[in-house]
């Protein structure tokens, strides 16, 4: 008899849909294919609103809402959306955020219902958020932020710009010096730096884009070259070789 699968489990590996190229233009170019839109929000008004707002707009196929729970999670997911609008407003949507990012992970994540102040975008954006839409967002902006965020785009204002850049500034100057091991190539050293920064094989394919197994491959390759038989050693051998 199989084992029950736990709620993390059943949404694995199961929202793959089809890649998007890029429309080169003015403003917010349209995908090459039209979107799947999926909504997640514990309210039904906002959830039938929203829909609503997006249907029968140009370059969106399809566009449905689900409630916040296991159930409509998995229905969700298995509308193959290409970015999913997550209501921001409730406890909820950090856990629902975290195993759509896992089973939907060429999905594009969007906030909605956000209050627009510093820590509260960069906490979305810590939460693994490619975009958001403030409170004060109405319908065009509703679907201006889609269709940037399946672009892999997002707009935000000067005063949230200027202090990502102040961030992002002090992060730099904070970060260890880069160093890579010359018996390494350029794609094994990024996998192996990010295996320092506690990342798992599954987010280090999310980031760079490729699958787990070709993760996992490097990986056994990078172990072979150092001469060293766990991934904590090689991680060792990159911070021993790390410029002082």
């Amino acid at each position: 008899m199989s084992q029950p699968e736990d709620s993390n489990s059943r949404f694995e590996e199961r929202c793959v849909p089809p890649a998007l190229a890029v429309v080169e233009g003015a403003g917010s170019p349209a995908p090459s294919v039209a979107l799947r839109i999926g909504i997640a929000s514990a309210v039904r008004l906002v959830r039938e609103g929203l829909v609503l707002s997006l249907r029968n707009r140009d370059g969106i196929a399809a566009v449905d809402a689900f409630d916040i729970d296991v159930d409509g999670l998995e229905r969700l997911v298995a509308l193959a959306p290409h970015v999913i609008l997550i209501d921001i407003g409730h406890a909820e949507t950090a856990a629902a955020a975290r195993r759509l990012k896992v089973a939907c992970a060429s999905a594009k994540l969007v906030a909605f219902a956000l209050t627009e102040v510093d820590e509260e975008v960069f906490a979305c954006a810590a939460a693994g958020y490619d975009s958001y839409i403030p409170r004060h967002s109405g319908a065009d902006d509703l679907f201006r932020a889609v269709m940037d965020a399946a672009n892999g785009r997002m707009q935000c204002p000067p005063h949230i710009a200027a202090a990502m850049f102040s961030r992002l500034a002090n992060l730099l100057q904070d970060a260890p010096a880069p160093c890579e091991l010359p018996s390494l190539t350029g794609r094994e050293n990024a996998i192996l730096t990010l295996a320092e920064q506690g990342r798992s094989n599954k987010e280090i394919a999310r980031q760079l884009g490729i699958s787990a197994a070709t993760v996992k491959n490097h990986i056994h390759n990078i172990l072979q070259k150092l001469q060293v038989g766990r991934r904590a050693e090689a991680v060792a051998r990159l911070r021993i070789a790390r410029p002082k």
